[in-house]
Parts: structure tokens; sequence; C-alpha cells
């Protein structure tokens, strides 16, 4: 991406920023509208119980980020509904102090469920990345997010408390992994323009801030290679209803897979996971209940979770994994499934993406770096007893 992320300095002063939040959420909301008249400082002063200097530096502050313009002995007038004029901003910020001084890094991110074994991703990414910070003096704060994942609007109030917190009390960074990535924008926008922000394993959309996560794409068509080099023609993919980076991004590496190696004549065939509300799947039984010419005999999975639930259905469809369907799935959390088979799955390095992470966090924090940067890093094939060749008839 060629756009430059600018980073706006916290000011050192918690009230003032705290004032400046409510008047620029006022302004986005539309309570406040472009070409409106800010309140008068005495009004400001009583209705936010504040100090009239609090106030003054606090419309200063959404001055130097586009939100406002303020002439000489003149009542400040709404600029924009979205603020934040690069260009304004980063001349702005030579002028200002710099990052905050805090020696603590948050790391945002929901807690692994029980079937993650030697570790969860989220244990094994603070490892690495208290491992990088250590190194000048920082220090990586676990900022649990729970361990069960809910619906988007409780996952979205969960990471907004998280996210306000880290924000509030003046963190030097923040490490997010986003899982209500359709929520919470305008807050991570604000935050990305306070402090250094990394997202890690999925980016969200609109917002620029540097990246750490896995090549998705090659990962899964190498998965889909091997499966072809068993002899599997009939590969089925299982997946989710997710416009997320990392769901899609793995889809097109199945189907890339596909491509390269039978082209037009590939046996497609993409299976969305029902919600976790819903326990019936239809479509997956009806696909597997078929003979066994005609199933697929083979799955790619879009995580370990779902290729657990797959197993778990071709079980109570009485087809065993590896004898009947061969089964693969994605980031090496689960390592053995219920049935004491190993799963094969493509690794993800979660403590070198806290140490990247953490690298990104010290080249932002350290000097003004221009545009959001991206790494990915490759997975490692990890093959178990889930897969087999395919079955001759």
């Amino acid at each position: 991406m060629d756009s430059t992320v600018i980073t706006r300095p916290l000011t050192g002063d918690r009230e003032v920023l705290q004032v400046a939040d409510t008047l620029r959420e006022q302004i986005v909301s539309g309570a406040i509208k472009p070409g409106q008249l800010l309140p008068p400082e005495r009004t400001l002063t009583h209705e936010l119980r504040s100090q009239r200097r609090i106030v003054r530096a606090a419309i200063e502050v959404l001055k130097d980020e586009g939100f406002l313009s303020k002439k000489w002995n003149c009542r400040p007038i709404v600029q924009s509904a979205n603020g934040y004029d690069p260009e304004h901003a980063a001349q702005e910020a030579h002028k200002k102090v710099r990052f905050s001084t805090s020696r603590l890094v948050a790391l945002v991110m929901w807690h692994g469920g029980p079937l993650e074994q030697q570790g969860t991703a989220q244990q094994r990414i603070f490892w690495g990345m208290n491992q990088e910070l250590g190194k000048t003096g920082y220090l990586a704060v676990f900022m649990d997010l729970g361990a069960n994942v809910g619906t988007e609007k409780a996952n979205a109030e969960r990471e907004r408390e998280h996210l306000r917190y880290a924000l509030d009390h003046n963190f030097g960074g923040i490490v997010f992994y986003p899982y209500a990535y359709g929520r919470n924008h305008d807050l991570v926008k604000l935050i990305s323009n306070r402090m250094p922000l990394i997202v890690i394993d999925r980016k969200l959309p609109g917002i620029e801030s540097d990246y750490v996560g896995l090549q998705n794409q090659q990962a899964m068509a190498y998965a889909t290679a091997h499966l072809i080099g068993l002899g599997h023609n009939r590969i089925a993919y299982v997946t989710k209803n997710e416009p997320i980076n990392t769901v899609q991004d793995r889809l097109q590496g199945y189907l890339q897979g596909l491509d390269e190696h039978f082209g037009c004549d590939a046996y497609e065939m993409v299976i969305p996971k029902p919600s976790m509300l819903n326990k019936n799947w239809p479509a997956f039984d009806i696909i597997f209940g078929l003979g066994p010419k005609e199933r697929p005999s083979a799955v790619l999975c879009v995580n370990d979770y779902d290729a657990v639930h797959v197993v778990r259905q071709l079980k109570s469809l009485g087809l065993e994994v590896p004898r009947d369907v061969s089964v693969i799935g994605c980031d090496n959390l689960v390592k053995t499934l219920d049935t004491g088979v190993g799963l094969t799955s493509l690794a993800q390095p979660f403590e070198q993406i806290g140490v990247e992470a953490a690298k990104l966090f010290l080249r932002r924090a350290g000097a003004s770096v221009p545009g959001p940067i991206h790494i990915e890093l490759p997975a490692q094939f990890i093959c178990r007893d889930s897969c087999a060749p395919a079955p001759e008839f």
C-alpha cells in the first residue's frame, strides 16, 4: 500500500485526551455537524465537568487532527466528520511531543479454547512479543478477551472495553487480533492515530495499520497439492462465510491448487460451515452420504477447529479418518483428534508472529515510518496420520 500512516502523538495529559475523545465522538456521530460552531468553552466546561484549560487543550488536539478550524479570537468551526488531514497532521506532529513514553505494549486477543494443545496461540504470540520487547526495556501486557468467542456484538463490546483501557492509560502501543472486524472502526482509527497499532492475523477494512499474518494462500495451495500427490482428485473445502482476508485467502489457495493441477477438469467442492448456533449440517451430510466413488475422498478445512467438527460429522455418518476420508486443518492448534488420530495441519509460527509484531512496534515507535508495513510469514506443513493415499476401488 502506498498510503502513509500518520500517528497522532499523545499530549501527556489524560484529561485532555478524554475531553477530546468525547468531542470527537459528538462530531463523528453527527451531534455536532460540519460547518457548525463548537459550543463556547464555558458551556463545554460545564457540560463535560472539566476545567477551561483542559477544554482549550482538547480543542487544540481536534484542530491538529483536522476536525476543527480555528481563527484567532473566534470560536472553532467543525471542519469534517472524518477529520484527520494526513498532510496537516504530519506537519503538526513534528511540533508536538512524541509518543507516550510508557514501556507497556498491550496484546489484545482472544484466549485459546480447550482444544488447543501445548500452549494457546495467544500465549505463544505473547511469549514472542515479550522476548523481543524485553531487549529494549518494553513489557508486553496480556489483555485476555476470554476463552469463548461469542456473537459479533458481544465480541465488539469486549474488544472496545480493552482497547479503550489501553488508550486511556496511555500505553506505548497495541498489538490487536480483531475478531469483531466489522465494528469499532472509529475507535481503532483513533488508536492508530495516537500510538503504534499492529494488527495480527486479519486485516481491518478501511484502516491502514501495520500487519503480521500468515501466507495463507500459498499455505493452502501447498496442502491441496499434497493431497493431489496422494492420489486424491475429489477434494472438498470446508470454510466459513466470513469476508475477512484470512478466510478468503485460504479459499483462494485451495482453488489455486486445484487449478494448477487439474485446470478446467477440477472437482471443486466448497462447503460452508454453519454458524455456532446451528448444529445441523445437511449439505455436508448429503455430500458425504454419497457412495465411495462419488463423495470427496479428502477435506481441507479453513482451521483446526473446523477440522475437528468435520471429523465428528464424518464419524456420525460411519466414515473413518483417514481410511475413508483424509482431513487437513490449518493453524496447528489441535494436534490429536477425538479419535486419537493425529491431525495434519498447516502450522502458524505464532512465536515469530509475536516477534515480528514487536519489531514493527519498535520501528514505528522509534522513527517516522512512511506507510503501513505488512509482513506475511510462511506456514509449516505438519503431516500426521489424518492424511493417507486416496482409497482404491
